[in-house]
């Protein structure tokens, strides 16, 4: 172990420039690893370890059952009002809350990239009108459902993969979106997949516009649900695409 340390001050001294560029060269190996691998790997590693540390839920407290009250009543007459008949939870982690949602005959597909969750969730929940897939949403092929709920998941996914996820949801065909955003937030961060933060989806560099509707889960957080339409938030991406006369990234 000396030797090592005694090279590596070695190098350090000798070649100042030379560790600068080989500090940038392993970041870029390991950011070139995390895409590579994808989402599955990081969350499958948060899963294992229990890194959110809840008692009630594996998939952290956001997915517990006090956090989720608001939108376990709203859901329900949201899905009914633009006439759902089927519904992409995605991610669904441990199925946690939407257990105890009531959808009559909406039909139901939970999602993970984790295959533990999904194998679990398989076996104490799956049935008729219900099924459990194993899915990334930021470069998997998704069923095309008339709800897509994206709760909870950008906030642990970084700029890039917030982006392709959302590419990933208009390729599927799907009709409307209903993702997690925080009003509150003026400038959003950049993160790695895996860690967290707010995320305004309203704010750059996602640009959306005023959702149809707007659940509101925490007023204190700024924490909502906002439904928008796949086929219009498509339309005018591709809009703005044209006009700069390029394509739009993601």
């Amino acid at each position: 172990m000396r030797a090592v340390e005694r090279t590596k001050a070695f190098i350090r001294e000798t070649f100042p420039a030379g560790v600068f560029v080989y500090r940038r060269l392993r970041e870029a190996r390991r950011a070139l690893h995390e895409r590579v691998a994808g989402a599955g790997l990081v969350f499958s590693d948060i899963y294992r370890k229990n890194l959110w540390a809840d008692p009630e839920s594996v998939s952290g407290r956001g997915s517990t059952l006090a956090r989720t009250e608001a939108i376990r009543r709203a859901l329900p007459g949201l899905l009914a009002g633009v006439g759902a008949r089927s519904l992409l939870d995605a991610p669904c982690g441990d199925f946690n809350w939407m257990r105890h949602v009531e959808l009559g005959g909406v039909e139901y597909t939970g999602a993970d990239v984790v295959p533990e969750l999904i194998a679990r969730n398989r076996e104490a929940h799956g049935g008729p009108g219900r099924t459990f897939i194993v899915a990334d949403v930021t470069r998997d092929r998704l069923p095309k459902v008339d709800v897509i709920l994206c709760r909870d998941c950008f906030i642990h996914l970084s700029f890039r993969d917030i982006n392709a996820a959302l590419a990933n949801f208009k390729r599927s065909g799907s009709r409307f979106l209903l993702a997690t955003t925080h009003a509150g937030v003026a400038e959003n961060e950049d993160i790695r997949t895996g860690g967290w933060r707010s995320v305004n989806l309203q704010s750059p560099p996602f640009n959306l516009p005023q959702p149809r509707q707007l659940l509101v889960e925490d007023a204190g957080l700024g924490k909502c649900l906002g439904l928008w339409s796949l086929e219009e938030l498509e339309a005018r991406r591709a809009g703005v695409a044209s006009v700069l006369g390029r394509a739009w990234p993601g």
